[in-house]
């Protein structure tokens, strides 16, 4: 992509549209994306497979689960926040308003942000109120990265969650040609590293959608594949590694934001 593409791009990212205002009940009837004026990355808390109820905030301000370890959705956070923001902000002029934040599919707040990630889709467990929530924040325009997922069971858990979303759409593989692989970066996805676990090769990530009604990619689902992990320890893999997760999330963040 040429430098005048890139700039048009990017000043399409400061007239970020108000998504759309269609109201169900128990929600707000107008709310705008991007109402303070800037881009703020937004990691979704859910319930997990793992219970749960085990799950509690420390004193120090972290997240844990009784007996060790850490529920799905919060992994790699906040350093991959941190990175990923550095990035944006030395090689974008996308405009960073507000530290990141977490929040639920059960918050109205959800609507004010046109971009919200999602770890471990594998150990997801969703409920009538996230549906309804979730079915809404699509229709109003919104997008999701699913990120940090391998296998069969794991796939079949998305799916199943999915399904309760859309019961009529079917997850479809994105084209190696489309257009979020050069709408500001241009990536390989077949070259791109599976930083999921070592034991995954680079040609097993795979990289999924729904589209609505309208044509319009919802989401991004990336299967046999950690993103997230890339941004945390981006010296951890030395084979582009270091730079193509960040271009990777930065296309995606770009093409939600203008589309």
């Amino acid at each position: 992509m040429n430098n005048d593409m890139k700039k048009k791009y990017l000043y399409r990212l400061l007239l970020c549209a108000c998504l759309a205002s269609t109201v169900i009940p128990g929600m707000p009837e107008v709310i705008k994306a991007q109402d303070d004026h800037g881009f703020r990355f937004i990691r979704i808390q859910v319930d997990d497979t793992h219970t749960s109820s085990y799950y509690s905030r420390s004193s120090r301000g972290g997240w844990s689960r009784r007996g060790g370890g850490e529920p799905g959705w919060i992994h790699d956070y906040p350093t991959a926040e941190d990175n990923l923001y550095e990035a944006i902000d030395k090689t974008t002029k996308i405009q960073l308003a507000g530290q990141y934040m977490i929040l639920t599919l059960r918050e109205e707040r959800i609507f004010e942000y046109p971009f919200l990630y999602l770890s471990e889709p594998g150990r997801w467990q969703i409920n009538q109120t996230e549906v309804d929530y979730l079915r809404e924040y699509f229709a109003r325009g919104g997008f999701i990265m699913f990120d940090d997922f391998r296998g069969t069971g794991e796939w079949a858990n998305f799916y199943y969650n999915m399904k309760l979303v859309f019961p009529d759409k079917e997850p479809v593989e994105i084209p190696n040609d489309h257009e979020i692989w050069s709408v500001y970066y241009e990536i390989d996805p077949l070259e791109a590293p599976s930083w999921v676990t070592p034991r995954y090769s680079k040609y097993e990530d795979k990289y999924y959608t729904y589209y609505d009604d309208n044509g319009r990619m919802m989401c991004i689902v990336c299967f046999n594949q950690d993103v997230g992990d890339g941004w945390e320890w981006p010296n951890r893999r030395l084979d582009q590694a270091n730079t193509l997760p960040f271009q990777m999330g930065i296309n995606f963040i770009i093409y939600a934001l203008t589309h």
